[in-house]
């Protein structure tokens, strides 16, 4: 039983969302599969963004077009979608309820909002404050930092931007380590900023961080939940090899369990891959591939392959989160347990080139 408890993909972080809204959902699950589609999107929007000239010509170079730019970019970006380094390993406590807003003073012409875009998901390790000058006077925030007792506080940083009276702008903020031991809250919350005036003179200012959708909180919850989770179990994806399965290409890997400080039974009890990369076990298991409590490690062989759209040049331009694929693991058979793969940069490279032959 973990500390912490999320057992599906939080909404704005799951990667089988496409940038159409990431319309068609494919969830398998040990024994059971399931089409999804969310609520606020219909099949024929999304019909209409990929109407598109499929001949292989085409869609072979146009592909492979894509995918060098987006292997470039995975390599800038591959330090940061860990997120911060250093993460709180102390003890736990029992439960992550949302909290109550505390009251805290505002600053005169500023309003500051928490707010989380798909686009922080992917990098990892941030959210945006949305900044708005409600005052008559122009002010230049230097840099920004979160500011509860939640988290780790880190330095100033970010970029410099202008508020002219009535703008609004969002500004990424980092946030260091959680701290998930006792009873820590994550409020009150501030945007800690360095504040440049019209004339020139510069202030560290503490400005109440409104989060109308728990968005601080909720994050609190994912990193003590993923600490919890890395503590009682390391779950790691191996190497890539090449492969064929029911005659297409694609790459078999397996999945290690290795027990950390959990007892318990754990079985994994279902993969779900990305909107790119469909992600299965190579072997229809029932019951579920399991670990008894008095077994150390878990073998399971598992394949990767593309998605019914992974093939796509508006999917594989846009897409956020490719290399996000979540697994779900059961502890003495409690309530499923969501978590997600580490996938290296070298594996990023690996899965990169099989959409080139994949998608050929």
């Amino acid at each position: 039983m973990l500390p912490y408890n999320i057992s599906e993909p939080p909404q704005d972080t799951d990667p089988r969302v496409d940038p159409c809204e990431e319309s068609y959902v494919h969830l398998r699950v040990v024994g059971h599969a399931a089409n999804v589609v969310p609520a606020n999107v219909s099949r024929g929007a999304c019909a209409e963004v990929t109407r598109h000239d499929r001949s292989m010509s085409k869609r072979s170079s146009f592909v492979a077009a894509i995918v060098a730019a987006l292997t470039v970019m995975s390599g800038c970006t591959s330090a940061a979608v860990s997120g911060p380094a250093d993460r709180s390993s102390d003890a736990l406590r029992e439960s992550a309820e949302p909290t109550a807003p505390v009251a805290t003073p505002a600053v005169p012409g500023m309003r500051g909002l928490a707010v989380r875009l798909r686009t922080d998901v992917a990098v990892g390790g941030q959210f945006q404050t949305r900044i708005t000058n409600t005052g008559s006077e122009a002010f230049v925030v230097l840099g920004v930092s979160l500011d509860s007792p939640g988290f780790e506080r880190l330095p100033f940083a970010g970029r410099r931007a202008t508020f002219s009276p009535g703008a609004t702008i969002d500004l990424p903020t980092q946030y260091g380590a959680a701290f998930c031991a006792g009873d820590i809250e994550v409020d009150p919350a501030f945007s800690a900023m360095q504040v440049q005036r019209p004339d020139g003179t510069t202030e560290e200012l503490r400005v109440p961080l409104e989060a109308p959708d728990d968005i601080v909180d909720r994050i609190h919850h994912q990193e003590c939940h993923a600490l919890a989770l890395a503590a009682a179990v390391e779950v790691d994806l191996g190497e890539f090899n090449s492969a064929e399965f029911d005659g297409e290409p694609v790459l078999r890997a397996s999945i290690t369990l290795t027990r950390g400080t959990n007892s318990e039974a754990i079985a994994l009890v279902g993969l779900t891959g990305s909107v790119v990369f469909d992600l299965i076990f190579a072997d229809d298991n029932e019951p579920p591939p399991s670990m008894p409590g008095d077994e150390d490690e878990l073998v399971v062989p598992v394949v990767v392959g593309m998605t019914g759209r992974g093939c796509d040049a508006h999917v594989l331009g846009e897409t956020k989160q490719p290399f996000v694929f979540p697994f779900y693991l059961t502890f003495d058979g409690g309530e499923v347990q969501y978590g997600v793969l580490e996938v290296s940069p070298e594996q990023r490279d690996a899965l990169w080139s099989f959409v080139q032959v994949a998608c050929a």
